[in-house]
C-alpha cells in the first residue's frame, strides 16, 4: 500500500513538471543572436566590367607595297605624327621624277612659244622695213607711169604692170605687219590653253603620286601606346590591310552590360564600386557617365541569350599596371541609405505572406513583423518593427516558434 502511494506521488510530480514546461514553451532551444544596429547600406547591381581606352585607333594601309621598316613594337609609347613604319616607294619616286622632267620640257616649249627669240623679232622688223620701202617704191613708179601713160609716152600694159607690182608690194607689207604683230603678241589663246591644260594634267599626276608617297610613310595619328603590330618587315600589304592598333593617352573608362531588368535604378551619376582580387583592385570608385539608349542581345557564359544595356563608367582613382581589355567586378549603386537600422538577412523569413523575425525578449522568442527597405548582399534595412539594440535570431528553423524559450 505504501509503495502504491509513493508511485502515485511521483506520477503527480512528473505531470506537474510537464505542465510547467509546456506552459514555459518546453526546453530552451539554442540559437544564434545578432543585434539590430545602425549604419549605412547600399543596394547595387553587380556585373562584369571591361577596362576600355578613352581613345583607340587602328591604322590601315592606303597603298600596296612591301614593308621596308617597322619602327615601333607593341607596348612602346608613340607621339602624334611620329613615323612608325615605312612602305617601299622607290617606284613612286621614279614616276614622280619622270613626270617632273616631262613638266619641265612642256614648260620650256610653252615659254618658247609665248616669248619668241629676239632674233626672230629683229628679222621680222627688218622684213617689215624692206616691205615698206618696196611698197613706197612701187607706189612712186606706178604714179610716174600714170603720168607717162596719160601723156602717151608709155603703153597701157606698162602702166597696168606697175599697178600690179604696187598691189603685190602692198600685200607683202600687210603680211609683214601681221607677222611682226603676231610674234610680238605671243601664242594664241587656243595654243596657250592647250599648254596650260597639259601642264595641269602633269601636275595633278605628280600631286597624286606625292600623296600616295606620303601614304607610304606610316605615322601615328595620336599620342599613346602601340597595342598591336600586324606587320613585319618584308611583308607585302594591300590597301585596307591593318597595320597597327594604338591606344591613346587620355585614360580609361569601364564598359559594362547591365540586364535590362536591373537598369531602372541606375542613372547618370550613380556611384560605382570597382574591385578585382586577381588584379589587386580594391577601394576604387567610379560614376556612371552614360547609359546607352538601346538594348542588345548578349549571350551569357551559360549560353543564355539576355537583353542588356551598355553602361559607361568613369574611373575616379588611378589604375596602376592594368591593361585595356581586363575584366573586373563593378557594383553600381542603385539605392543607398545612411544611419539606418540594419539586420542580417538570415534573420528574415516569410510568414503568412509578410516578412517577420524572431526577437529575443528575456530569453523567449517573440514573433515580430517588419517592413524591409534596401536589400544589400547580406544586410537588410528595416523601416518598421524593430529598435536599435534589440536582439534577433539568425536562421530560425522549425523548432523556433512564438513564445519558445531560447538560449545561446
Amino acid at each position: 500500500m505504501k509503495k502504491r502511494v509513493i508511485l502515485t506521488g511521483i506520477f503527480l510530480i512528473a505531470a506537474a513538471a510537464a505542465g510547467f514546461l509546456l506552459k514555459q514553451g518546453g526546453a530552451a532551444v539554442r540559437v544564434e543572436l545578432a543585434k539590430v544596429t545602425r549604419g549605412d547600406i547600399e543596394e547595387y547591381v553587380e556585373e562584369k566590367g571591361i577596362l576600355m581606352l578613352e581613345e583607340e585607333t587602328s591604322i590601315y594601309s592606303a597603298v600596296s607595297g612591301r614593308v621596308s621598316k617597322v619602327k615601333k613594337n607593341s607596348g612602346e609609347t608613340v607621339k602624334a605624327g611620329e613615323v612608325i613604319a615605312l612602305i617601299d616607294n622607290a617606284d613612286l619616286n621614279l614616276q614622280i621624277k619622270g613626270l617632273e622632267a616631262q613638266k619641265f620640257s612642256v614648260m620650256a616649249q610653252y615659254n618658247e612659244a609665248e616669248n619668241p627669240a629676239d632674233e626672230e623679232i629683229s628679222r621680222l622688223r627688218a622684213q617689215l622695213r624692206s616691205a615698206e620701202a618696196a611698197y613706197e617704191e612701187s607706189k612712186r613708179v606706178a604714179e610716174n607711169n600714170r603720168i607717162l601713160y596719160e601723156a602717151g609716152a608709155i603703153s597701157m600694159d606698162t602702166y597696168k604692170s606697175s599697178l600690179i607690182i604696187m598691189t603685190d608690194a602692198e600685200y607683202n607689207l600687210e603680211t609683214a605687219k601681221s607677222s611682226l604683230a603676231l610674234a610680238e603678241k605671243g601664242v594664241s589663246e587656243y595654243v596657250k590653253n592647250q599648254y596650260e591644260a597639259q601642264l595641269s594634267e602633269i601636275q595633278a599626276r605628280i600631286d597624286q603620286l606625292r600623296l600616295k608617297s606620303e601614304d607610304m610613310i606610316i605615322k601615328s595619328p595620336i599620342e599613346g601606346m602601340i597595342l598591336t603590330v600586324e606587320i613585319k618587315e618584308g611583308n607585302v600589304v594591300q590597301p585596307g590591310a591593318k597595320l597597327f592598333e594604338i591606344g591613346g593617352s587620355k585614360g580609361f573608362y569601364i564598359e559594362s552590360n547591365v540586364l535590362i531588368e536591373d537598369i531602372a535604378g541606375i542613372k547618370t551619376g550613380s556611384e560605382v564600386r570597382i574591385e578585382d582580387e586577381d588584379l589587386g583592385i580594391e577601394n576604387v570608385r567610379g560614376t556612371v557617365r552614360k547609359i546607352h539608349p538601346k538594348a542588345a542581345s548578349v549571350m551569357s557564359d551559360l549560353g543564355i541569350e539576355q537583353k542588356r544595356i551598355k553602361v559607361e563608367i568613369n574611373i575616379e582613382n588611378a589604375l596602376e599596371d592594368i591593361r585595356p581589355g581586363s575584366d573586373m567586378t563593378v557594383r553600381i549603386i542603385s539605392k543607398s541609405s545612411k544611419n539606418t537600422l540594419i539586420i542580417d538577412e538570415e534573420a528574415i523569413f516569410n510568414y503568412q505572406g509578410k516578412d517577420h523575425v524572431f526577437v529575443n525578449e528575456g530569453g523567449v522568442a517573440k514573433l515580430r513583423p517588419i517592413e524591409k527597405g534596401i536589400e544589400s548582399k547580406e544586410l537588410v534595412e528595416v523601416l518598421k518593427g524593430l529598435e536599435e539594440g534589440e536582439e534577433i535570431i539568425l536562421s530560425p528553423d522549425d523548432s523556433i516558434e512564438d513564445g519558445k524559450k531560447i538560449k545561446i
